[in-house]
């Protein structure tokens, strides 16, 4: 309580109670009114604030406000420690609504977030060549894998109930690595003229719960501790990979909050394809396999990773068939549109 008491000071501030929201966040009362101090390993320190100017210089304003250090630094550190801290407007995230319309919100802010911090940069022939094969590669290579697996496994006289499992699973995933390739080889295609390609900041860690309300429920993103800049379709596989890690579940919401997101910052051509064949490449069941094929894990635990990798194989699977469906009516529209018009 001593090191937050000193941290308080920093900002002008007298805690009055301190209470404990979470291992890494405190909600602090003052007579200034309630605010939010979070501690973050000190390493990052230095990326969080690059984030943060960058973010005020493109004139962004929906994230939770960072007060700043009677100094003007973002973050109070010591140097005795190793955590950096930094203090934030308490927000009670109380919104009431749907469920669904949050997420709606959401992405339309993740969206104008993207469209508000892009750049264009230059990319050469050697880079697209070099991820392609590399990608391909290892894709190829762990679709070999198993296959080699499942063809020792049935010669065996008796397979255990992981290799059963995998044997069930096999046919499915083998259909998503084909359609994850295919789409890989759709991108290639699309990225052999290309000189510039698209980068934006993410913001790491898209989610409901990084997402806040004020008293008169406006958003605002919090925690852009992993923001980065990298590829617009980040942020959005990052959200899709944690909701569909879960039990078999339905969500019809996902195809549409994608095209929430199209409508403020549409996806290139070359993103799209990138973006269904990563969302749809069966990475947990290879992961899975391999590290059984090394041994030293229990059975069961095995079995359940396995399961479990197979129900987000299986989750993600409607809404990259839908998006895909809808792109290739999008695009046959527009080529018959095209050719109408060139007669």
């Amino acid at each position: 309580m001593d090191e937050i008491q000193s941290v308080l000071y920093e900002y002008g501030l007298e805690a009055e109670y301190i209470e404990p929201v979470s291992p890494a966040v405190v909600k602090v009362y003052t007579k200034q009114g309630a605010f939010a101090l979070k501690r973050v390993k000190a390493s990052r320190h230095m990326q969080f604030t690059e984030q943060m100017l960058e973010l005020e210089s493109k004139g962004y304003r929906s994230f939770v406000p960072i007060y700043r250090t009677k100094s003007g630094s973002f973050f109070s550190s010591h140097r005795e420690s190793q955590y950096a801290y930094y203090l934030m407007p308490w927000l009670t995230n109380e919104k009431r609504e749907e469920q669904d319309d949050k997420h709606e919100y959401l992405f339309q802010e993740i969206a104008r977030l993207h469209k508000r911090t892009e750049v264009m940069m230059d990319i050469t022939e050697q880079e697209i060549e070099a991820h392609y094969t590399q990608i391909k590669t290892k894709w190829e290579t762990e679709k070999d894998m198993y296959e080699r697996f499942i063809e020792r496994a049935e010669q065996t006289w008796y397979m255990s109930p992981f290799e059963l499992a995998a044997a069930m699973y096999f046919s499915e995933a083998m259909s998503a690595s084909e359609f994850a390739l295919e789409r890989l080889e759709d991108w290639h295609e699309e990225m052999k003229d290309k000189e510039t390609t698209r980068v934006v900041l993410n913001h790491g860690q898209l989610s409901i719960h990084h997402f806040l309300y004020n008293d008169v429920g406006t958003g605002h993103f919090t925690n852009f501790e992993r923001s980065k800049k990298a590829a617009p379709i980040y942020d959005l596989l990052t959200f899709y990979f944690r909701t569909f890690k879960t039990y078999p579940t339905s969500c019809p919401e996902c195809t549409s909050l994608f095209y929430m997101y199209q409508k403020g910052n549409p996806l290139r051509e070359e993103e799209l394809h990138l973006f269904l064949s990563y969302l749809a490449y069966p990475q947990g069941l290879f992961d899975t396999v391999k590290t059984y094929e090394a041994g030293g894990q229990d059975e069961m635990e095995s079995c359940q990773e396995l399961l479990r990798a197979y129900w987000q194989m299986k989750n993600s699977e409607p809404t990259v068939m839908k998006i895909h469906e809808i792109e290739q009516a999008r695009r046959l529209e527009e080529e018959q549109s095209a050719s109408s018009s060139a007669e």
